[in-house]
């Protein structure tokens, strides 16, 4: 049995016993990177789908915490991306489209597709740059043009980013084509505006995000406004940083100052989990809390990771909606 055989038939049953046996015959990276591909390629722009391919990259973000279990939360990973894969889609080409020698490659080009919600204008723009060296600024740039729903386009843009150089050059064309699916699938329309502050000041709104989390008893919206900010500071893009500061700093109900970080028993630990149970975000922050630890020492992270495990214990579960 091919490794993808019971993921495209949606036998979930059958996806453990399948991915133990590539896992047999090869490495913990290399049965992730194959699980991560078919979440590229079963990729739609939809809630399930998009978080699944998120999943994916915060597992490797915490393979080393995770020890043992890496190998549970791949399996997780697995079934997770071919739940959410919509029945009727077949896999999309791995190569970019055919395009014209005049086929512009300039940002407004790509702004002007995201307006129009003009998927293959989108994609002839990303055949055009995607192998040129500014390529990354202009990506992320149309990403942060507007934050709807939740900043996904940013979230989503950036993770392609990542995952195009974690997975290798095969696919790399596909792998960046979900970032500008979901640009398009999002829309656009603030470009230039909300610049920020020249100078954000990230500790105290990276405290702020963090005891909202807490006070929201780490309900998904809550948590994804700290991923956004953890995605902002990935990117090490001035202009995008500001722009999601300023953004960020007017979420009604976030308090105006960092709290006083209060110990809590224990760090709470990763595992492997039903993802599509909160869309994979209990995972999801404890790869933010590892990145943003060391930067924000005083931010009550042990706290908001408490919150999230509690939500992911208590609120009504998502997953139903993965094999709509």
């Amino acid at each position: 049995m091919h490794l993808y055989e019971p993921f495209i038939e949606r036998d979930l049953a059958a996806i453990p016993a399948a991915v133990a046996a590539f896992r047999a015959a090869h490495s913990a990276h290399e049965t992730w990177i194959e699980i991560t591909r078919f979440a590229v390629l079963a990729f739609a722009p939809s809630q399930h789908s998009k978080h699944a391919l998120l999943t994916c990259l915060s597992a490797w973000d915490l393979r080393e915490e995770l020890s043992a279990q890496f190998d549970e939360a791949i399996v997780e990973c697995s079934i997770y991306a071919a739940a959410s894969r919509q029945p009727w889609s077949e896999p999309p080409m791995l190569d970019p489209p055919k395009i014209d020698d005049d086929q512009r490659g300039d940002l407004d080009e790509l702004r002007e597709a995201i307006a129009a919600s003009d998927r293959l204008r989108a994609e002839r723009w990303l055949a055009k740059r995607f192998d040129s060296a500014d390529f990354p600024r202009d990506y992320l740039a149309a990403a942060s043009g507007d934050f709807e729903d939740l900043g996904h386009a940013l979230i989503v843009a950036n993770a392609a980013l990542r995952l195009a150089t974690l997975l290798g050059e095969k696919g790399r064309y596909a792998m960046l084509r979900v970032g500008v699916w979901e640009m398009v699938g999002v829309g656009g329309g603030e470009w230039g505006v909300g610049g920020g502050s020249e100078k954000p000041d990230l500790n105290s709104l990276c405290g702020a995000l963090v005891a909202n989390v807490i006070a929201e008893g780490g309900e998904i919206i809550s948590a994804h406004a700290l991923f956004l900010f953890d995605v902002a500071l990935q990117t090490e893009d001035v202009n995008v940083i500001r722009r999601v500061a300023s953004h960020l700093s007017d979420i009604s109900g976030a308090p105006a100052s960092a709290p006083t970080l209060t110990p809590t028993p224990h760090t709470p630990q990763p595992t492997p989990y039903s993802f599509a149970r909160d869309y994979g975000a209990c995972l999801k922050a404890h790869a933010v809390a590892k990145r943003l630890r060391p930067r924000f020492p005083n931010v009550d992270f042990d706290g908001m990771l408490a919150a999230v495990h509690r939500n992911l214990d208590a609120a009504p579960p998502s997953e139903e909606m993965a094999f709509a």
